[in-house]
């Protein structure tokens, strides 16, 4: 059983069933949007390998998860791993890790709105609605869909992570049936060049993993729900596993599926431009192109969605700890959200996208992938936090056999690790130039927790306290 002190705040404590912590986990994923590009790219550098290079990335990433569901079977809070990894890390340490996450939730949930609006824009104009296809246009779109998240996220968490997993769901399901059917017209459903793989280098498939586990980021969100989820030390690490297994097989599937059907095998898919529309189109399935690019709708506003509930919970745990304002860590009287907090992240999000595709002018999927690629930067520091001093909390906690956890937590950490120096040393611009804007944005919260440390020293000695230990937690 958990100690008997009362984290929530207000929040609706321990409300929140299993099937709704892991829609939680599996929304932030994003499979559908994830599958609808990314095979593509992959494909590119991995040829005939890239359905193996998901498989290492989900390997790699059930490997980072092991150090994350061993502090989430003994700790919870609304803060994600913020508030996990208090005990090991401290106070500072502990705000650099929420502070990533922050970063994370918002820059995805900025680029994901972008990724909406688009396809949004594309199913209406099948439909002959072409108002939106332009730079106000998407605009528009972005802030419909925004202050719809908005008021879902407020509504209730339950509320909106049902909604998160029947959009993701209808959308899995569309796409699955797509490519079930184009697999079996090709007549290529043993595809022994993929399953030999058959010209790809290895140094292209590991370049690969890197896109790969990219494509798993936000698997650990339904920590988030650490106060709201019902028995949370159980459901919890179940669902962050069970979100990573799920979109690591669908991920599996679907790179197979698009290299065995599509017209010239690796090589068609990465000069596709949109592999999914491509498929339909070669294999008279049209029909299915509005219901795909609506699927892709749905997706990208789960995540928008998803990533507010991780965001305004973390605003939410810094104001109850005084390390910014207490308003911050109110809650909605009816609805017991933290309402404020979510309405606060409106600009944050809106701003980016909405300068990026609006005033310059960029497309605005290009405009999902660099503030997408920020956020996963943010998501990145957290994980490697967590990998390096998962086993210091557990030896804290008395755990047994942590030097599993530790070697697990080094190799998680390698591999992120790598993952940071390909995005640094590999890209050209303007990728180039992201890893530098990552780098700001992390200086302007560590320049804030130093300023509360000056002026609020017991605040910023609260950082990351705001959770629940299990007491009877297994060694």
């Amino acid at each position: 059983m958990a100690t008997s002190t009362d984290h929530s705040g207000g929040l609706a404590r321990r409300s929140v069933t299993p099937f709704e912590v892991l829609a939680q986990s599996v929304a932030n994923i994003a499979p559908s949007a994830v599958i609808a590009f990314t095979p593509m790219f992959m494909a590119a550098s991995a040829g005939n390998g890239a359905w193996f290079s998901f498989a290492i990335g989900m390997a790699i990433i059930l490997i980072i998860a092991q150090s994350v569901t061993a502090i989430a079977r003994r700790r919870a809070g609304a803060g994600s791993l913020y508030s996990l990894i208090r005990p090991a890390i401290g106070p500072s340490g502990s705000f650099v890790t929420g502070w990533g996450l922050f970063i994370g939730a918002i820059c995805i949930a900025a680029g994901s709105l972008a990724g909406a609006g688009f396809f949004a824009s594309e199913f209406l104009k099948g439909f002959g609605v072409v108002i939106f296809d332009n730079p106000t246009g998407q605009v528009v779109l972005d802030a419909v869909f925004l202050v719809a998240a908005i008021w879902i996220t407020i509504s209730g968490v339950r509320i909106a992570a049902r909604i998160s997993a029947t959009l993701e769901v209808i959308s899995i399901i569309v796409i699955v049936i797509v490519l079930v059917i184009v697999l079996v017209q090709s007549g290529n459903i043993i595809d022994t060049a993929q399953l030999t793989l058959s010209g790809a280098t290895f140094d292209g498939m590991i370049f690969a993993v890197v896109l790969a586990i990219l494509g798993f980021v936000g698997f650990e969100s339904a920590a988030s729900l650490g106060e709201e989820a019902k028995d949370p030390y159980r459901a919890i690490p179940r669902a962050i596993r069970g979100g990573a297994i799920f979109a690591g097989i669908l991920y599996i599937f679907a790179t197979y599926a698009q290299v065995a059907a599509i017209d010239g095998g690796a090589d068609g898919l990465a000069a596709s431009g949109s592999p999914m529309e491509a498929l339909a189109n070669q294999y008279g399935l049209t029909g299915f192109v509005p219901l795909l690019n609506l699927g892709f709708t749905a997706s990208f506003f789960a995540v928008v969605m998803a990533c507010i509930t991780v965001a305004g919970r973390l605003l939410f745990s810094w104001g109850n700890e005084g390390i910014i304002a207490k308003r911050f860590g109110t809650v909605h009287p009816k609805y017991r959200t933290p309402a404020f907090a979510i309405w606060m992240t409106i600009p944050i999000i809106f701003i980016p996208a909405a300068i990026e595709v609006g005033v310059i002018g960029e497309a605005p999927l290009n405009v999902t992938t660099y503030i997408d690629t920020i956020g996963v930067f943010g998501y990145m520091i957290a994980y490697l936090l967590v990998c390096i001093f998962a086993p210091f909390f557990l030896r804290k906690a008395g755990a047994k056999n942590v030097i599993v956890t530790q070697i697990l937590g080094l190799i998680g950490a390698a591999a992120l690790l790598y993952v940071y120096w390909v995005n640094i040393v590999g890209t050209v611009e303007p990728f180039n130039q992201l890893p530098i804007w990552f780098v700001a944005s992390m200086l302007v919260g560590i320049g804030l927790f130093i300023v509360v440390r000056i002026r609020k020293p017991q605040a910023a000695q609260a950082a990351g306290t705001f959770a629940d230990d299990n007491a009877e937690a297994i060694s």
